[in-house]
């Protein structure tokens, strides 16, 4: 909204400009001094000037913004394509052979686990892409995401891929890969991951029901 209020003010403030000689020689008097207004007039195109570069700073601020926004609209729509796909592909084991296969032998779950990891840090890299989370931000969300031990095998096992896709990128890309791999780093050396079985409830022990409250 701001964007569209500075492009109209510009637009505003040109056509302000453009129609002001109209305006005048419409309203002046019949014995009007055109010499005497001609010299006003060179005092008033000193204004006219800063006022069209502030016209024309506007215009390009909207469509700077307007450029900028549809450039996430477009990356949204990929991404929400591809998480169609990576659904389609985590529902039936057929298709998920025959999309993003492994770089080596693994287990169909552990690949399932892989993707679903993947698919996390690729909403990372489009919240920090769209500037909705900053660098402090990101590396917080990494040292949580890099406490699993999915999280550190996929990437082992799909970090160069990644390196190479985001060194093609533009800066964001590149910074965030970089931020990816040190905080892999940090995770290793500050001890060993959280591991799969202590998400798990330990045999024999049932989920207690939760006892019914009347609001009578």
């Amino acid at each position: 909204m701001a964007a569209l209020a500075y492009g109209l003010l510009g637009l505003g403030l040109l056509g302000l400009i453009a129609s002001t000689p109209f305006v005048l020689a419409a309203v002046a008097p019949a014995n009007t001094d055109w010499g005497r207004l001609s010299d006003i007039s060179q005092a008033y195109g000193a204004v006219s000037v800063v006022l069209s570069a502030i016209a024309l700073a506007g215009v390009a601020l909207s469509l700077l913004c307007q450029v900028r926004q549809t450039r996430t609209s477009n990356e949204q729509a990929i991404r929400d394509s591809h998480l169609q796909l990576a659904t389609l592909a985590l529902s039936n084991p057929d298709l998920l052979q025959a999309w993003s296969p492994p770089v080596a032998p693994i287990t169909l779950k552990r690949h399932r686990q892989h993707l679903i990891t993947s698919l996390a840090l690729g909403e990372l890299l489009q919240r920090f892409r769209i500037g909705h989370l900053s660098v402090e931000k990101l590396a917080v969300k990494l040292d949580g995401h890099f406490r699993g031990e999915i999280a550190r095998e996929q990437w082992v096992r799909e970090g160069p891929g990644w390196r190479r896709t985001m060194k093609a990128g533009d800066r964001r890309d590149r910074v965030f890969v970089r931020l990816v791999g040190e905080r892999y780093q940090a995770a290793i050396a500050s001890g060993p991951a959280l591991a799969v079985e202590e998400f798990q409830d330990p045999p024999g022990i049932a989920l207690r029901a939760v006892p019914q409250r009347s609001w009578l």
